[in-house]
């Protein structure tokens, strides 16, 4: 049925009832938007916290407390780091997402947050791709295959030999169930056609005992991140990297790619991110900033020092890793027909 049109008195009343309601939506829209750009233009203003997922100590913490002060130069204002431990990093993601988005509250995002728990854990709490808003990716650090210099290997071929000839006599370290030491390893026996139980991982409560127990033979194997030291003196043996580049601080060593293992590859990665509807902006001037203290000299050689590489970039080629991180964890972790949790 055709609709009536009015006309009249009631029709111009109608009519300028609907645009009266239309000017007051759009001057409120238009409020928020100033609102929102003014605050853009006039940030910071105050300390501005990155909360950490893990404890103090660690690589994931120094990288952060590295830059705080490059930060604070250029965004004139102070940082402070929160170190919020507890799931894997869960609690310090949620609390991050849950926090206003105006700039004051900076998440950091980890190849475990971010990559290897989306990819296993059946009660994440929340969305890797959308619940928070990627800034900038500032590290990454390759990690090695480790055996103690008693065990008779030389390459990842060769340790995949010995296990094949030994089951269930090898056993792995691990800084705990889930952790990139753990799924890289579960992943090379996965890849060399062996069963998860023809080496046995030992998880320990963080990485500094396990690397503690493969020095003392416990363990005969860990792929782990450890100083050139360790090498030089005798202790351990290193038999590849993991990175997709060899790694600076073994630059003669290969990585898995190069001898046939190209998916067993693993890079602590370090991001720093916002809460969803931090002003664009914000998102601008952080990315800015953080890309920008990642080149101090200084910042520079205590990274190197540490085996560590910095990135940089923008915050669209921040959400590109994180997309393909959680799709290839996905992809090998389901291969390996193993449980993380």
């Amino acid at each position: 049925m055709k609709r009536r049109k009015l006309i009249g008195p009631l029709g111009r009343a109608r009519t300028a009832g609907i645009r009266a309601m239309a000017a007051a939506i759009m001057g409120v829209v238009l409020t928020a938007a100033l609102a929102g750009t003014a605050a853009a233009q006039n940030y910071p203003t105050r300390a501005i916290r990155i909360i950490l997922p893990v404890a103090a100590g660690s690589t994931v913490d120094l990288v952060p407390r590295l830059l705080a002060n490059g930060l604070a130069a250029e965004l004139g204002q102070s940082i402070y780091i929160e170190n919020r431990v507890g799931a894997s990093g869960k609690l310090a993601t949620v609390a991050a997402i849950q926090s206003p988005p105006d700039g004051y509250t900076v998440a950091t995002m980890t190849a475990i947050t971010h990559g290897l728990l989306p990819a296993f854990s059946s009660d994440l709490g929340y969305d890797p791709l959308k619940d928070l808003v990627p800034i900038v990716l500032l590290t990454a650090t390759p990690v090695g295959f480790f055996v103690n210099a008693k065990v008779p290997v030389n390459s990842i071929a060769e340790l995949a030999d010995l296990i094949r000839a030994n089951p269930g006599k090898l056993n792995y370290g691990t800084a705990g169930i889930g952790t990139g030491h753990h799924v890289t390893a579960a992943i090379f026996l996965s890849q060399a056609g062996l069963p998860q139980s023809a080496a046995v991982q030992i998880p320990y409560r963080g990485e500094l005992p396990a690397l503690t127990a493969l020095m003392s033979g416990d363990v005969q194997f860990m792929i782990t991140n450890v100083g050139k030291e360790l090498v030089e003196r005798g202790d351990l043996r290193i038999l590849a990297t993991t990175g997709q580049a060899r790694w600076p601080r073994f630059p003669n060593v290969p990585t898995t790619a190069e001898v046939g293992y190209p998916n067993v590859q693993y890079t602590g990665w370090i991001g720093l991110a916002a809460p969803v509807g931090t002003p664009q902006p914000i998102i601008e001037r952080l990315n800015a900033a953080a890309n920008k203290a990642l080149q101090d000299p200084q910042v520079q050689k205590v990274l190197t020092e540490n085996g560590i590489v910095a990135r940089g970039g923008t915050p669209a080629e921040l959400a590109d890793h994180i997309a393909s991180e959680v799709a290839r964890w996905k992809r090998l972790i389901a291969a390996t027909g193993e449980k993380f949790e």
